[in-house]
């Protein structure tokens, strides 16, 4: 990525943009009910000749699927889908339950583009006589939208009596960074198979689909022929798609204007205002910190009023001190975790709670990591320059500690040496504002200093120091031991130790953000915070960001000061070290990042 591209897609977070899953999920029950209804009726030549004309009622024909090298016959009525035709067969079902927390893949071995990939609602009756069909699965992330129970339906026309199918690379064209919603769907098959009415637009039956992001949506993008090099609008129907090999491309990066969008009737209500509503007694304590005596009384005798049953239950005697003490906290504490999860109302507070927190507490969550992780932390320190906080460093080996080079940069006086005027030490032990920190001074000279992009654009920054003194942190774990040698993760939990914003020790567990998914994370970021899209982009021009081929990716709370921490994976090895982030002044001046990395 060039300077500046982790703000090349930034865009502003579209009101009610969260209908995108309900308005795929009703397409596709109403596409199914209307394949079912075709399929009863002459299948008219497609997108091959090979296909037949024929009655589907009543009639059947027979396909194979293979897995694992293995074949296996299907008889099926043409008027079910691939998916119902395969629950037929008992091999299939157990392959299916043995694999049900994974995304089945469906790959054709016929048609114009062979081994592309069709949906499980794929209609049978466009399945040609004798094919093969290769069955897989993969990792499912949670980001395909699932079927959901729609009352609305649309109104088809009559003469609707035609299928067309075509053919999408998984791998949009210029501009496109991400463009299935399951990334590993694009590293398993290069192309997808979609199948619409002639009469349907273009942007109806991607949204039927499902498997595209909803990006494409809200951009101006457009179909390109690999063939004829024409270039198709979303808003255009697809009766003359049939049978061609399509890229997706990225016309303009400005919204879509609202008379292009996909137009959906929808008579489904919005969760958000009952979602928020499950916060409303804690978040009106936000305004009503404090009860007194008399406002409790109160509560109490209502309480026995409407509630007599003896297993109600009751406040606890003499809490009310402890009780207002929380309350008047709860804004502060309310405050930290809107910033730091990035949360704008109350509604994004329920999500958070429901789905991210759920998420979250997983993360290091079992008692022998937090054992493994509280005796690593010992040999994590602070490095402090004339006795203010500049970095986090941590016992690698021996007597040396490492940290960044950027965190003692300012404190060189020649490339391997540190000033002799400047006194550098580590501090151990700071885990309270009260707690006996053991000081350690620092040699003047270097053992190791790297500051660079090397030509393979990896960015190597860091310093390794040696301690003048060891006998005040004497058998604390030497970090190297725990380094996991080989690639680093691609996805997974990870967590920091380190002293951010110069305070106390502390950890933040994570999840590593996975390459292809670092635009989208940039961009949802960019998009919930858009009033400060100019702050970001002068940082970004000043500072010249730019998106190195080593670095680990992630979001956490560690800031200023907590350079240089040591950074474990979800077994507890060492597998980096914290390093930065694409930082900015966000509101009122305070610390903001689009995304960290080691």
């Amino acid at each position: 990525m060039k300077n500046n591209s982790i703000l090349k897609y930034s865009e502003k977070k579209q009101p009610g943009s969260n209908t995108g899953d309900r308005r795929e999920s009703q397409t596709a029950d109403n596409t199914q009910e209307r394949t079912n209804r075709f399929c009863k009726e002459e299948v008219e030549e497609g997108q091959s000749k090979s296909h037949l004309q024929q009655r589907a009622e009543g009639q059947s024909h027979t396909f194979n699927f293979r897995y694992k090298y293995e074949k296996h016959a299907v008889a099926c009525d043409t008027s079910k889908t691939v998916l119902d035709a395969l629950n037929t067969n008992k091999i299939f079902r157990k392959i299916k339950k043995d694999n049900k927390e994974k995304e089945i893949v469906i790959q054709r071995s016929k048609g114009a583009v062979p081994r592309a990939a069709v949906k499980t609602d794929f209609p049978c009756c466009l399945i040609e006589r004798h094919e093969l069909l290769d069955v897989s699965f993969i990792k499912n992330h949670g980001n395909v939208a699932t079927k959901k129970k729609t009352t609305g339906r649309l109104s088809f026309s009559n003469e609707s009596k035609s299928l067309v199918i075509f053919y999408i690379k998984t791998k949009g064209g210029k501009k496109v960074t991400r463009l299935m919603k399951n990334n590993e769907l694009k590293k398993k098959v290069e192309d997808v198979c979609v199948y619409a009415f002639k009469e349907d637009k273009l942007n109806a039956a991607l949204r039927r689909d499902g498997r595209f992001i909803n990006a494409i949506f809200k951009k101006q993008c457009a179909l390109y022929n690999l063939e004829s090099e024409t270039k198709y609008e979303m808003s255009k129907t697809v009766e003359h798609l049939d049978g061609n090999h399509f890229e997706i491309i990225v016309i303009s990066d400005k919204n879509q204007p609202d008379s292009q969008d996909f137009a959906l009737s929808d008579d489904s209500t919005e969760i958000n205002e009952a979602s928020a509503a499950d916060l409303k007694e804690i978040v009106d304590h936000n305004e009503h910190p404090i009860n007194t005596e008399q406002e409790e009384t109160q509560k109490r005798n209502t309480m026995k009023s409407t509630n007599p049953a003896t297993n109600s239950p009751e406040i606890i005697p003499h809490s009310e001190e402890i009780l207002a003490i929380l309350r008047a906290q709860f804004k502060d504490l309310l405050e930290t975790l809107k910033q730091r999860e990035n949360l704008r109302n109350k509604s994004d507070i329920q999500k958070f709670f429901r789905a991210e927190y759920d998420k979250s507490v997983q993360s290091f969550s079992e008692v022998y990591k937090i054992k493994q992780l509280m005796r690593l932390s010992d040999s994590v320190c602070q490095i402090r320059v004339e006795g203010s906080a500049r970095g986090t460093g941590f016992l690698l080996f021996g007597r040396f500690v490492l940290t960044n080079a950027h965190v003692v940069k300012e404190v060189l006086e020649s490339p391997d040496k540190l000033s002799s005027t400047r006194k550098l030490e580590a501090a151990f032990d700071f885990e309270r504002l009260d707690s006996k920190v053991k000081l350690v001074p620092v040699k003047k000279q270097l053992a190791a200093y790297c500051y660079i992009t090397d030509a393979n654009k990896c960015r190597l920054d860091f310093a390794l120091l040696e301690l003048d003194a060891v006998d005040e942190i004497k058998g604390r774990p030497e970090l190297l031991s725990y380094y996991s040698p080989g690639p680093p993760p691609k996805s997974g939990e990870m967590c920091i130790v380190g002293h951010p914003d110069g305070g106390i020790k502390k950890t933040d567990p994570c999840f590593i953000i996975e390459r292809e998914n670092l635009q989208e994370a940039a961009d949802k970021h960019i998009s919930e915070n858009v009033n400060f899209i100019h702050v970001m982009t002068q940082k970004s021009v000043e500072d010249k960001w730019d998106v190195y081929e080593n670095q680990i990716n992630y979001n956490s709370c560690f800031f200023h000061g907590s350079s240089g921490s040591p950074v474990f994976d979800e077994h507890c090895y060492l597998i980096g070290v914290h390093t930065g982030g694409y930082v900015y002044p966000g509101e009122k001046g305070r610390t903001r990042s689009i995304v960290e990395y080691t």
